[in-house]
């Protein structure tokens, strides 16, 4: 049984909101509706009430799609090569600015990523993963230092790392305010951020409504939009340098039509189409759609590119 807890809004601290979205689970099919509200003050859209800490087992088992395995656990040939090419499109905005030093990926999983980072064996490798079954496998299988826990948990010195990276994780956090100002602590100060989260504003959003994988509910505790995202970066004393759409507009946008799919049809039906949208025939023939997309930014998740202020605003 799930508990829950009451939260006001995690930017500006207003306990005053309007009823954003109510839904069900569309990805582990979790009992009950789960509530989103936007903050009458400054705009963000964030889970009220949310899944206390007791209950975060329990909204993320093991089988969580998300703690994919490591790519040289991956059985399919064609599956490892995509997801390189994917994972390759990460690093894209950081060798353009640093070419070598000290990175930490938050929110790890089973490590992919960081596989892929240490192919070019340039860099010094961190990792911080909260699940202990992903963690572990992760550290075993990459034999590199990934602590298990919060961010909070593994007290890494200040101005440590060059690069830090965070990847579908800010809106998972119960408090993404607090954690970017840990980010701007333990950053050097010519030191990078570099993360994704979905985008209230994207075009996908728009489209799906309800069923866009943005809100993933109950696992998504907060849903930015392009104000609100920035607000919170220059509150914890962020500037933004680049934002674009990198990788993944295939995949997410093909996820919200999966929840479309389960939520209005039968299983079996369910199931034809949802292999179908995710092959590689249909992928190549949605090519000029999401290269489009990309190019104007309007996918899902892109990609923003962080640096520290001279002074932090507080």
């Amino acid at each position: 049984m799930i508990e829950f807890e009451n939260v006001s809004c995690g930017l500006c601290g207003s306990s005053k909101y309007v009823n954003h979205l109510c839904r069900g689970d569309l990805s582990l099919f979790l009992e009950g509706k789960f509530q989103l509200v936007r903050c009458s003050e400054c705009g963000l859209v964030y889970l009220n009430p949310r899944p206390a800490q007791a209950s975060m087992a329990e909204i993320y088992p093991d089988h969580y799609d998300q703690y994919t395995p490591t790519l040289k656990d991956e059985p399919s040939p064609i599956k490892r090569w995509e997801r390189i090419y994917g994972l390759r499109k990460r690093i894209k905005p950081i060798i353009g600015q640093k070419k070598t030093g000290r990175l930490l990926d938050v929110g790890c999983a089973t490590g992919d990523f960081l596989e892929v980072m240490q192919m070019s064996k340039d860099w010094e490798l961190h990792g911080v993963e909260i699940s202990s079954s992903a963690s572990d496998h992760a550290r075993l299988t990459l034999n590199l230092p990934i602590v298990t826990g919060s961010l909070e948990d593994a007290k890494y010195q200040d101005n440590f790392f060059d690069v830090i990276t965070m990847w579908n994780v800010i809106e998972h956090l119960s408090d993404p305010l607090a954690t970017l100002k840990e980010l701007r602590r333990i950053l050097k100060p010519d030191g990078l951020l570099v993360f994704n989260t979905p985008n209230l504003d994207s075009l996908d959003a728009k489209i799906f409504k309800q069923y866009w994988i943005g809100y993933e509910l109950p696992r998504h505790f907060y849903v930015f939009s392009n104000k609100t995202l920035d607000k919170m970066l220059t509150k914890a004393g962020f500037t933004t340098v680049e934002t674009r759409c990198l990788y993944g507009s295939h995949a997410l946008s093909m996820s919200s039509l999966r929840f479309f799919f389960r939520a209005n049809l039968p299983s079996r039906v369910e199931k034809v189409l949802s292999s179908l949208i995710m092959s590689l025939p249909f992928r190549f023939l949605t090519l000029p759609y999401f290269y489009v997309v990309d190019r104007l930014n309007w996918s899902t998740a892109p990609t923003t590119v962080c640096v520290k202020h001279a002074n932090n605003s507080e």
